[in-house]
């Protein structure tokens, strides 16, 4: 199908909940963009919830968004996550009967999904009224989403080769990432953040939403990290642990705390090292830009996907993993003054970090979207 011939180009980009699944959806959108917009006119929905965070990022681009009343299955047996899980049914129900009306009604030529829960009903529908569909996994081992809709998609685009051991149905082309993550001169970089060029960077962030587990160790360790190793951070604590963070801190110098970082391109210019949780976004990020890390796995994340994420890199000698059962001043003073005070290994960490990076994600997987819609 020849997209330059119509009038309308109209595409459905399905999940979120965190950055994680949702900015990969954005560079694609973007590479679409960048294609068809002076050749066509290109209608885009974005379909999410009104808890994640696709409710605040999709309508500040200027993109539609519309939501359904979705949210995960919880895993846990508290009688906090009981009562979540009570209204289930009726909240799948409710958002297969939406779905339904949003996509019959704008009639999309193809629908992609970036994962996450809220991506499952809207792809499913669209797959039962004929629509192409296809599914991006950020993750070594699939989510539940994905493995459902697997025998309804056309194609999955994988981050990870190994995807391939649990989806026989999966491209490897590796995580879309946006056009807006530009690499700047590092003194530029440090500038921005009002931080010193003589001292190494640390930036510390858990993800799109924060990590309460990396805040409170750092807020515990970050006086003794920066005297005894000479440094400086870039700390992004998500909206929950900022205020009290920036109490604490608000009289050092050598640290920079913010509870989002749009910017995220500029932050990684900055640094020498990323201390971080194990996201598949994160860690393609991190190897876009060559990046050395210390990465804390998330331990409640689904199938443990962001230790099987990080083990593989660290194989590779690009990472430095430690368990948050792990993470006690001792043991990371240890493994952070090893890397950060050695010039040889965050360069080597860096160089191999850089070997995974899949700079044409975007394009490759919209070439294979329209090659397998002609």
């Amino acid at each position: 199908m020849d997209f330059t011939q119509k009038d309308k180009l109209k595409i459905i980009i399905a999940g979120g909940g965190t950055g994680g699944h949702l900015f990969p959806g954005i560079a694609l959108v973007e590479e679409i963009l960048s294609r068809f917009e002076e050749k066509c006119k290109v209608d885009i929905l974005f379909i999410g919830t009104k808890r994640g965070l696709e409710s605040q990022v999709i309508p500040a681009l200027g993109y539609q968004f519309r939501s359904i009343w979705i949210r995960g299955f919880q895993r846990g047996r508290t009688l906090r996550d009981i009562l979540i899980n009570i209204p289930f049914p009726f909240r799948v129900i409710s958002s297969l009967i939406k779905s339904f009306f949003i996509v019959k009604f704008f009639k999309p030529d193809f629908a992609i999904g970036t994962g996450g829960y809220s991506s499952g009903p809207p792809l499913y529908i669209a797959a039962k009224l004929k629509i192409p569909i296809f599914l991006h996994e950020q993750n070594v081992f699939p989510g539940v989403t994905t493995r459902l809709l697997s025998k309804y998609t056309e194609n999955i685009y994988s981050s990870y080769e190994d995807t391939k051991k649990y989806i026989n149905k999966t491209k490897f082309i590796g995580t879309p990432l946006r056009k807006s993550l530009k690499v700047e001169t590092r003194e530029k970089a440090l500038h921005f953040f009002n931080l010193e060029t003589e001292r190494k960077t640390i930036f510390m962030f858990g993800g799109s939403q924060g990590s309460r587990a990396l805040n409170n160790f750092l807020y515990d360790n970050l006086d003794n990290l920066i005297k005894q190793n000479n440094c400086q951070f870039i700390w992004q604590t998500g909206r929950p642990d900022f205020h009290k963070i920036k109490i604490r801190f608000s009289a050092n110098p050598y640290v920079h705390i913010t509870p989002f970082i749009h910017e995220m391109g500029i932050a990684y210019s900055a640094s020498d090292l990323v201390i971080s949780r194990s996201g598949a976004l994160t860690i393609a990020e991190l190897c876009d830009f060559g990046i050395p890390s210390i990465q804390v796995p998330l331990p409640t994340a689904a199938g443990n996907h962001q230790e099987i994420n990080a083990r593989i890199l660290e194989k590779a000698g690009a990472v430095v993993v430690i368990l948050q059962r792990d993470l006690n001043q001792v043991q990371f003073q240890k493994v952070f003054s090893s890397i950060i005070e050695d010039d040889k290994i965050l360069e080597k960490m860096a160089s191999q970090a850089k070997k995974f990076a899949n700079t044409d994600s975007a394009k490759l997987i919209i070439d294979d979207i329209l090659k397998n819609i002609d």
